[in-house]
């Protein structure tokens, strides 16, 4: 988290990525620390050994040509 607001503070592109539990924590911290515009993609945690629902790979598929559009934007 620390990190990526000292990239987005020295001017460089970035885009943190958290579990949706912390969704909530990080986007309050990126705010308190000044930067509440930080790019946040949030993906679900699954537990070890937990199968993928045919749903949750098209979410994958989707993340995956979502992401670098998200770093242009950056």
């Amino acid at each position: 988290m620390r990190d990526a607001i000292n990239v987005s503070k020295a001017g460089r592109p970035v885009v943190l990525f958290v579990y949706n539990h912390f969704e909530k924590a990080a986007r309050a911290q990126a705010k308190g620390l000044g930067v509440g515009d930080l790019k946040i993609y949030v993906f679900p945690q699954y537990k070890p050994g937990e199968a993928y629902s045919p749903e949750e790979a098209k979410k994958a598929v989707a993340a995956a040509e979502e992401f670098p559009k998200m770093l242009l934007k950056a």
